[in-house]
C-alpha cells in the first residue's frame, strides 16, 4: 500500500540497501541526497512509501503540479515490481491525463521495463559532467547577463519545445541567470543556468548555427562557471554527443563516471 509519509527515520536501512546497489540506486541520489532528504521542505513535493505486508518495498518522491498536469518522479527507491505498480496504480487513480517525467538509472531493468510497457518515450543515455571551477582560458568574445532590451530576441531564439520556455525563465529570475552572447549588436546565444543551489545546472544552451565552432558556446558556460562562486555545477550530456562533451570539457566540467542516466516521459 502507498502512503504519504512526514519523515524518513524509520526507512534508514531501506534506503541505504538500495542506494548500495549500483543498479537502483537512482540518479538523483547520487548527484545530490538532499534531493531525497530536502523532499519535505520543497514546495509541491510529496513523499511516499509502498508498503507491502509490513515490510518497506519503495521510496518515491513526486513533484506533482495540478495547475500544469505535471509529475515529475524526483526520486525513486526500490527493486520491487510491486512497489511500481502501486505507484502507477495510485497516479492512474488521481493524475489520469498528466505527464509524468523520469530520470532514471540505465542499469535499472526493472523500472526500465515497467516503464516499456506503459508506452514510455525514452532519450538516449545521459552522461554526467562536473565543473567546480572555470578553464583558464580568457574569451574575448561578449557575453552578457540578460537585460530587457535583449527580451524580443531572447524569445525568438529561445528552444520552444521544453519545460522552461523563455517566458518561464523569465519569471523566475530569482532562480536562473540568463547569459547571451552578442556579435555587433545580435543576440547569437545565451544559456539558462540556476544560480541559487550548491549545484547549479544549465538548462539550455543556443548558438546561431553561423556562429557555432567560434568559442561562444565556451564562453557561456565559463561565464557561468565564474558567476557561480564556490557552488558546482552540473550537467548532462547526450553519451554519444563527442563534440557536445569536448564543449564543456573545454569550459571547465569533467565527465563523471557511473552516474549516468536516462530520461523518460509518459501520459498518465
Amino acid at each position: 500500500m502507498l502512503e504519504e509519509i512526514t519523515s524518513l527515520d524509520s526507512y534508514e536501512a531501506f534506503i541505504n540497501e538500495i542506494c548500495s546497489d549500483e543498479n537502483y540506486v537512482d540518479p538523483h541520489y547520487l548527484y545530490d541526497n538532499n534531493n531525497l532528504y530536502s523532499a519535505f521542505e520543497r514546495r509541491d513535493q510529496h513523499v511516499y512509501a509502498n508498503i507491502d505486508g509490513g515490510n518497506t518495498d519503495g521510496i518515491f518522491v513526486l513533484l506533482i503540479l495540478p495547475t500544469e498536469k505535471y509529475i515529475e518522479i524526483i526520486i525513486g527507491l526500490s527493486k520491487s515490481k510491486h512497489a511500481y505498480n502501486e505507484l502507477f496504480q495510485y497516479l492512474e487513480k488521481n493524475y489520469k491525463g498528466y505527464r509524468c517525467d523520469f530520470i532514471i538509472n540505465p542499469k535499472n531493468i526493472l523500472l526500465k521495463n515497467i516503464l516499456t510497457s506503459k508506452n514510455a518515450i525514452f532519450e538516449n543515455e545521459q552522461q554526467r559532467m562536473i565543473a567546480r571551477q572555470a578553464s583558464q582560458k580568457e574569451y574575448s568574445l561578449n557575453i552578457q547577463l540578460y537585460s530587457d532590451k535583449w527580451k524580443r530576441s531572447y524569445v525568438d531564439i529561445h528552444v520552444k519545445e521544453t519545460y522552461w520556455t523563455a517566458e518561464k525563465v523569465l519569471s523566475a529570475l530569482d532562480r536562473f541567470r540568463v547569459f547571451l552572447a552578442i556579435d555587433k549588436e545580435r543576440l547569437v546565444g545565451y544559456l539558462d543556468v540556476t544560480y541559487v543551489y550548491k549545484q547549479n545546472e544549465p538548462y539550455s544552451l543556443i548558438v546561431l548555427p553561423e556562429y557555432q565552432n567560434l568559442g561562444y558556446e565556451q564562453a557561456l558556460l565559463s561565464k557561468s562557471i565564474q558567476m557561480n562562486g564556490t557552488n558546482t555545477m552540473m550537467t548532462l550530456v547526450d553519451v554519444n554527443a563527442k563534440e557536445e562533451i569536448k564543449i564543456y570539457e573545454e569550459a571547465g566540467f569533467d565527465v563523471i563516471k557511473g552516474q549516468n542516466s536516462i530520461f523518460a516521459t509518459i501520459t498518465i
